[in-house]
């Protein structure tokens, strides 16, 4: 059980390069984390950092699998941070099929509204917690991604957003993450990339390098802190001046 007192978060995606980044920071900072990932093997290396970090193997497109993601962090979550993700080899509209399109609704989008559905109220219970959503560049551009995970990208800062304006006078507080091309976090590409895709790689080259997972775990931590209680509804470019191009 968690201790009377203690700040608790879950972290979905917390087997990826980002997720885990973001866990690790979290417990470093004195959370209790619940780490979630679909894949049991593959959070090992979370559980391997410092910190206090609880596994939880759980399909956040499932609502039951969202209910009992949310049963084991016992009734109390301070810090909702809904990482996981699943891409779309950056297929453009005419080359993407209906399957892959439901794929990555049902993981990107729905998955955050399902655990996010299940957290607030236990919030509002309190009187304040924040949500952050790992959105993209491809949030905030429409041409940096293809167009299933562009489109859950942008959905996922309106969500933040609307959370922010509904909820933030009663102690809710949201945000949108945005990075560019981040070491390790292989979402866009993994399964392959389209000929759209490799043609926008290659309109992209010049743009600044990509970061480190860590790059996003700072910028996390400080938004879900008490430095940042005047903050709310943000969608934060994560990105050495990438949208600046």
């Amino acid at each position: 059980m968690t201790e009377r007192g203690q700040r608790t978060a879950i972290v979905t995606g917390a087997a990826g390069a980002i997720g885990s980044a973001c866990a690790g920071r979290l417990a470093a900072d004195g959370y209790r984390v619940f780490a979630v990932d679909v894949e049991p093997d593959r959070l090992e290396r979370v559980l391997a950092l410092p910190g206090e970090l609880v596994p939880v193997v759980g399909d956040v497109s499932d609502p039951g699998g969202a209910d009992a993601i949310v049963a084991a962090a016992g009734g109390r979550v301070d810090v909702l941070l809904n990482v996981a993700g699943v891409g779309d080899a950056l297929m453009g509209v005419e080359e993407l099929d209906d399957e892959r399109w439901l794929r990555v609704v049902s993981v990107n989008q729905t998955g955050a509204f399902l655990l996010t559905r299940r957290v607030v109220p236990l919030m509002l219970e309190r009187g304040a917690g924040v949500v952050v959503n790992m959105s993209s560049a491809a949030g905030l551009r429409g041409g940096r991604a293809g167009f299933a995970y562009t489109a859950t990208k942008w959905a996922l800062v309106g969500m933040a957003q609307n959370i922010a304006a509904g909820l933030g006078p009663k102690g809710i507080r949201a945000h949108a993450i945005c990075p560019s091309a981040i070491q390790g976090a292989e979402t866009l590409t993994r399964g392959g990339v389209s000929e759209a895709g490799r043609a926008r790689g290659r309109r992209d080259a010049g743009k600044p390098p990509a970061g480190v997972p860590d790059d996003v775990a700072n910028t996390v931590a400080f938004l879900v802190s008490d430095q940042a209680k005047h903050l709310n509804g943000l969608a934060v470019p994560v990105d050495a001046g990438w949208l600046a191009y």
